[in-house]
């Protein structure tokens, strides 16, 4: 209820109660006809809140029965029932229980807790609850559910042995036994607790006075619920109303108890069999003013309308400013950190709004600070990285065309230079951290050209989609790849060694992307292989699979964990890497 609505209804209740004392001290004038009115309204009032109670335990049941039907609790009872879970899937089966049993808290106001016990003795709760013991558990009775065959089962006022929401309180439960919808085994059972001060104040806030006591009662006298705490558990066997409530299904009768006259009037709920007994005073029922009727309704319509003036000018001035202050902290916690509230006064409130909007600016700094920081780090860690890259590829070519000089070879020595210059240019490219996907194809066939030069037995291809060479991709993301699989796969092959790469749009269901696949056909690689790559740590001096690990952390550093390298190897040998980025049609350094 908002602010203003609660203004309003403290204004109402206030004239109301006037009225409602100036007929109070006319009670004496009309005594019979005051008790007749009285005996139906209690009726009444004993009717609303057998529908009061009634909905209750329907909705209560009906949360039980989704309980037992829940996939969650379906799938973790007959995982825990088999008897073959792990410690990492008894953890799982905890924090998947603590979800649903929080989310079935949380979808009613009338549930405190819930408690799901397996056939094999694991428990589950819900979040507000203490650790519960088997030994605690007993206060529920599983041989009942067992005996009800799937019907609910309702477990009279205990007090919890458990603390609840770091208290122990009075409490009912329903329970139901959860049965596995496959094979219509019993895998466990589950409570819904329901606090018997909530309750009470359910049907408690129907009655037309403080004076007047609901007491719900089982066919033995016990109080189960009552407006009064301090009943609860108690015995009526003593009585003088007993004897006419458990005589009948329903009836009232005037009794003197603690020396006041009070009229009890009681009714059975079926089907639960709980007894309804709603107990008023009788000086309480002097309310009807026959000989000043007019006066009281023309003062009670005259107080209504000034309490509702009252209450609607009053409320609008003081909410007004807290409800454009709620909004604006609605607007921040949704992200949106420009907003700020009016300051239109400088009372509680004004200061309120003041010191609001100057948090919210400093928040506002603080995010943007931490942006920029980020930012910069993030460059920082690539041109580290890109830094990283030995020269060891430009050692290696100078030497094997040094050793095609001694042979004689011009054409193929102009050739391997002529590669070796496309390589670097397109390598350096100005300090650039992006290149297109054409230029990168280029830069690959310059790449296995030279190579094919130095081991002649190594073959190659390079097929690209038309639709990516436009695209926008890290640079040196494919050679480093293409250098793992000659000099690991392909380089000790004696005959037959291809090394295929391949690129390509790959869709998905949240949108497509573009895969690239270096795929040979060498010695392969094993599991525990493949592993041993990503475990490197920078501090170590293998250096094998060095540019494997440095493209993965460029992808990662860039586009987040969503992108990367994926390594499978072949059937028959060989090994294929996949690498997968996002589409960028625009360069954005």
């Amino acid at each position: 209820m908002s602010l203003r609505k609660k203004i309003n209804v403290i204004h109402f209740i206030a004239i109301s109660t006037c009225v409602l004392f100036l007929t109070v001290c006319l009670h004496h004038m009309i005594l019979s006809q005051a008790e007749e009115r009285a005996i139906e309204s209690s009726e009444q009032e004993v009717e609303l809140i057998i529908n009061t109670v009634g909905t209750l335990v329907n909705s209560m049941e009906n949360f039980s029965k989704l309980a037992i039907v829940n996939q969650t609790s379906q799938y973790v009872l007959s995982r825990s029932s088999a008897n073959q879970s792990t410690t990492l899937d008894h953890l799982e089966n905890l924090n998947l229980m603590y979800a649903s049993l929080n989310s079935l808290v949380n979808s009613s106001p009338l549930i405190d807790s819930v408690i799901v016990q397996s056939v094999n003795g694991n428990i589950y709760y819900s979040s507000n609850l203490s650790s519960i013991t088997a030994q605690e558990m007993a206060v529920y009775p599983n041989e009942r559910l067992l005996q009800a065959k799937g019907s609910a089962v309702w477990v009279e006022t205990f007090q919890s042995p458990f603390l609840s929401d770091g208290r122990q309180k009075m409490m009912l439960a329903v329970g139901r036994k959860i049965t596995n919808m496959n094979d219509g085994t019993t895998m466990g059972y589950v409570y819904l607790n329901i606090e018997e001060q909530k309750m009470a104040g359910l049907y408690g806030s129907k009655r037309e006075s403080n004076d007047s006591q609901i007491r719900v009662l089982n066919d033995n006298g016990d109080i189960l619920s009552s407006t009064d705490s301090s009943l609860l558990g108690r015995s009526i066997e003593h009585s003088e109303y007993w004897d006419m409530v458990k005589s009948g299904n329903k009836g009232y009768q005037i009794f003197r108890e603690a020396g006041r006259n009070e009229l009890v009037t009681f009714k059975k709920m079926e089907p639960i069999g709980w007894n309804i007994v709603y107990i008023e005073p009788t000086d309480r029922l002097m309310k009807d003013q026959w000989k000043i009727t007019s006066f009281n309704i023309g003062f009670g319509i005259a107080a209504l309308l000034l309490a509702l003036f009252l209450s609607t000018f009053l409320s609008n001035r003081i909410t007004k400013p807290l409800i454009r202050l709620s909004q604006a902290m609605t607007a921040v916690g949704d992200g949106n950190l420009d907003i700020r509230t009016q300051v239109a006064a400088n009372d509680e409130i004004g200061r309120l709004a003041f010191k609001f909007n100057e948090m919210v600016g400093r928040i506002q700094e603080l995010v943007q600070k931490v942006n920029d920081e980020e930012k910069h780090k993030r460059v920082l860690e690539l041109r580290l990285l890109y830094s990283q890259i030995k020269p060891h590829f430009l050692y290696n070519t100078l030497e094997m065309i040094r050793s095609m000089t001694l042979m004689i070879a011009a054409r193929d020595i102009s050739n391997t230079v002529k590669a070796l210059g496309d390589f670097y240019r397109t390598s350096l490219n100005n300090g650039g951290e992006l290149t297109t996907a054409a230029v990168e194809k280029k830069h690959l066939e310059s790449y296995l050209f030279i190579q094919t030069k130095r081991y002649s037995h190594i073959q190659y291809r390079i097929e690209f989609d038309q639709s990516i060479e436009s695209c926008w991709i890290p640079k040196l993301l494919l050679q480093p790849l293409v250098e793992n699989a000659i000099y690991h796969g392909l380089r000790e092959k004696a005959e037959g060694a291809m090394c295929e790469v391949a690129g390509f749009i790959e869709p998905h269901d949240d949108g497509d992307i573009i895969c690239f696949v270096v795929k040979d056909n060498g010695k392969g690689m094993d599991a525990e292989q493949i592993s041993r790559i990503w475990s490197q740590g920078p501090d170590r001096r293998d250096l094998s699979h060095f540019g494997i690990r440095n493209v993965q952390e460029r992808i990662l550093l860039r586009y987040g964990g969503k992108y990367g390298i994926t390594i499978l190897p072949e059937a028959g040998g060989g090994v294929q890497v996949q690498v997968r980025l996002p589409i960028q049609s625009e360069r954005n350094e």
